[in-house]
């Protein structure tokens, strides 16, 4: 049940990353820019692109697997810590990306919301990664509580809790040093 809602959820985390990606970054790129926003969109999306590439094409189908084979879960996340540094990268630039999407949201971003028929705010898009960092150590820790009722191994999977509790801490401290360092 918890294994059910973690693929499902990432189905939908999955779909948002596109309507960023194949969404707001393929007309900005089939667009260009405005001219005072030129060289930011970078910042504005940070690695997204990176993220949402491996969820889709690999991670999400790793899960799926998870619902045959529920013991495969833990050495998932713990094979794959490395990967999940992406996220460490995202977040430091997430406070930067912030300050320019706040100027643009009422204007360009509101624009291309309308012409891409979204229901959510940029803004609320470019949260999502950081919320799913974070999402996946409680209902890891929530699918290890399930594991050791029903007496399974679950040496991996608190392996996996801990991996998934160091890389939010990480995230978050990344933000707040994005924060210290200010804007230009």
């Amino acid at each position: 049940y918890v294994l059910q809602e973690l693929v499902e959820t990432e189905r939908d985390y999955v779909r948002d990353l596109g309507y960023v990606v194949e969404g707001y970054m393929a007309l900005m790129k089939e667009d260009g820019v405005p001219d005072d926003m030129k060289g930011k969109d970078k910042i504005v999306f940070g690695n997204i692109h990176q993220i949402y590439d491996w969820h889709r094409d690999f991670f999400l189908g790793e899960l799926e697997k998870c619902l045959e084979d529920p013991e495969k879960l833990g050495s998932l996340f713990v094979k794959h810590e490395r990967r999940l540094h992406m996220y460490i990268v995202y977040c430091q630039n997430k406070p930067k990306s912030e300050h320019i999407v706040s100027e643009y949201i009422d204007t360009f971003f509101e624009d291309l919301k309308q012409r891409l028929g979204h229901r959510l705010q940029l803004t609320d898009l470019l949260i999502k990664p950081v919320q799913r960092i974070m999402k996946y150590q409680l209902l890891l820790k929530d699918f290890l509580k399930y594991s050791k009722k029903a007496s399974l191994d679950t040496s991996e999977l608190e392996r996996a809790v801990e991996v998934m509790c160091i890389v939010p801490r990480r995230c978050n401290d990344m933000m707040n040093v994005g924060r210290l360092q200010g804007f230009d």
